[in-house]
């Protein structure tokens, strides 16, 4: 059976989808057909409609359920007005944009109302992340097709708060149509950046078609220049296809910066050397031509042994005179705390080439394991990053329109003992509605996020939220250690970290995203919650005082 709806366009309206069989799905202009897919795929696959002149236009299709993902477009809007959402039913197409897309997100009871969420499928690691003028831009590994991980593209959001989103088209799409090629692969992570003369680009990996997910695919680096407003790529061209010896596949996520000493590019790419995480280091006169300088860093060869199979999403920056390395190990399980993927960063000298830390001891920067993938960039004088909130053990129930968060943004900075520290970003305390006092280590919770403050001795401090009287997540401090537990914890993993023992705290709950910043930002954990995310009352046992405001995006 056919449906049909006739829908005003303006000129020069551009129409994306991603559908797959069995169906089809036409366009017609006073009855003539002007486009059409007259057989979909039983594999996903893209397609885009570019409407010539305003008038009438009639879409037909006969399946609902194979349309996957739509949006339009307008090039003289999208800056300001973003997409508008598509949605065929078997009685009509459902349209929504800028507040309506916003309404339609907030009336989802389980969706963080806080926290970057694409409006559909599946999102994961941020990119690109970049401040033009006053707008953010917020780039993201994004699959059209559905809600678990598959063929990569770049989603791209832009702000000019860091919490108010404007969703626009997809930015990066794959090299090849992997779906109809059986295969994995796409657009994978990058950063953007800005070269001597101002021009806005962006570096970032393509897997090529891959059929295993451990080994044997091929990763190569390109560069993308945007079109105007940053709406789409415009050119892209492969800058790196060769991989020094020692790298078997794992080749991947640049970051790339102008090195002013030296007067050339420099970029870090993560991979493994002979077995080990490596981050490796490549010099360029014109960003276009590389040449391997070597090793930034390898890790210990006890990482290998304990299932480190790369270092993923290196990050690499400069605060306050001394240089950052930031760098996921993906496969890897601490031993002790049966911890994975964690996240490390190492502080020190970037000097003639070479990265030179302060101590070898790793900085674990979460101890949650749900804070993974950050990238930052520098803005306004400040360092600002968001981090992938998600682990692949606990997996988001069936059902909802969308997988995958951001963390809160964050602002970086280093403490007197050269720590890096992580504190929400400014722009999150704007959002704050007046903080009053937990009294009598007890409140009610409405419906809202929530941002508890505990000071003063914290030895022997707990705090529990429930929902109807279901643990909606715990909170402590026990002998010095610092620990969090959630309803499906069965003691085999240790999400905890030692702490100062003067050391602040803070909690931030986001319908069941739980994010702890600790020591002054030295101790951060962050936890994804699918149980109980709404809790309606906060039980807290302090020796000191505890402050609470419910912040509102």
């Amino acid at each position: 059976m056919m449906h049909a709806e006739t829908i005003e366009l303006e000129e020069g309206t551009r129409v994306e989808l991603w559908a797959r069989g069995p169906g089809a799905i036409r366009a017609l202009i006073d009855g003539v057909v002007v486009w059409q897919v007259p057989a979909l795929s039983e594999h996903p696959g893209y397609y885009k409609y570019h409407h010539r002149e305003a008038c009438a236009v009639t879409f037909e299709w006969d399946e609902p359920e194979s349309i996957l993902w739509v949006y339009s477009w307008e090039p003289g809007r999208v800056e300001d007005c973003g997409i508008t959402v598509w949605e065929f039913g078997a009685t009509g197409i459902t349209r929504r944009t800028g507040t309506e897309i916003d309404a339609w997100m907030r009336a989802d009871t389980k969706r963080p109302g806080l926290h970057f969420s694409p409006i559909r499928q599946w999102m994961n690691d941020p990119n690109g992340l970049c401040r033009i003028g006053e707008t953010w831009h917020l780039f993201y590994q994004f699959h059209p097709s559905g809600t678990d991980w598959g063929p990569m593209h770049w989603g791209h959001a832009v702000s000019t708060d860091l919490f108010h989103w404007t969703h626009m088209p997809v930015f990066l799409h794959p090299e090849q149509n992997c779906w109809q090629l059986g295969a994995t692969g796409g657009a994978f992570s990058g950063n953007a950046f800005r070269d001597r003369d101002g021009a806005q680009m962006f570096f970032y990996t393509e897997r090529l078609p891959a059929y295993d997910l451990f080994s044997g695919y091929r990763e190569i680096q390109k560069l993308a220049r945007p079109g105007r407003g940053l709406v789409t790529a415009e050119s892209i061209t492969t800058v790196l296809e060769t991989r020094p010896d020692g790298v078997e596949h794992d080749f991947r996520d640049p970051k790339v910066w102008w090195d002013a000493v030296r007067g050339e590019y420099r970029m870090i790419l993560g991979a493994s050397l002979d077995g080990d995480p490596a981050v490796l280091l490549y010099g360029s006169e014109n960003l276009l031509d590389w040449r391997y300088l070597g090793p930034l860093y390898r890790a210990p060869a006890r990482f290998r042994g304990e299932g480190a199979r790369a270092v993923e999403c290196p990050d690499f920056f400069e605060i306050d005179g001394k240089w950052v390395l930031v760098m996921g190990f993906v496969g890897h399980t601490d031993p002790v705390s049966g911890r994975h993927n964690l996240l490390y960063a190492l502080v020190g000298d970037f000097r003639d080439d070479r990265f030179v830390p302060d101590n070898d001891a790793l900085q674990l920067l979460d101890f949650g394991t749900d804070f993974y993938a950050m990238q930052s960039c520098a803005a306004d004088g400040r360092q600002i990053a968001f981090a992938w909130l998600f682990n692949w053990e606990d997996r988001k129930p069936p059902g909802s329109p969308y997988s995958g968060e951001m963390s809160l943004p964050r602002e970086l900075s280093l403490d007197a003992s050269g720590r890096l520290c992580m504190a929400p970003a400014r722009e999150f305390e704007a959002l704050a509605r007046e903080r009053g006092e937990v009294r009598d280590g007890a409140a009610a919770l409405p419906d809202a996020p929530f941002d508890l403050v505990l000071t003063g001795g914290l030895e022997g401090a707990r705090i529990t939220a429930t929902q109807a009287g279901g643990t909606s997540f715990e909170v402590g401090v026990t002998d010095g250690v610092l620990w969090v537990r959630l309803p499906q914890d069965d003691g085999r993993i240790r999400y905890d970290a030692r702490i100062a023992p003067e050391a602040d705290l803070r909690v931030v709950h986001d319908r069941g995203i739980i994010e702890i910043f600790a020591d002054g930002g030295a101790v951060c954990g962050t936890r994804r919650n699918y149980k109980h995310t709404s809790p309606d009352a906060l039980t807290v046992t302090t020796n000191g005082r505890a402050t609470i405001s419910h912040p509102e995006a």
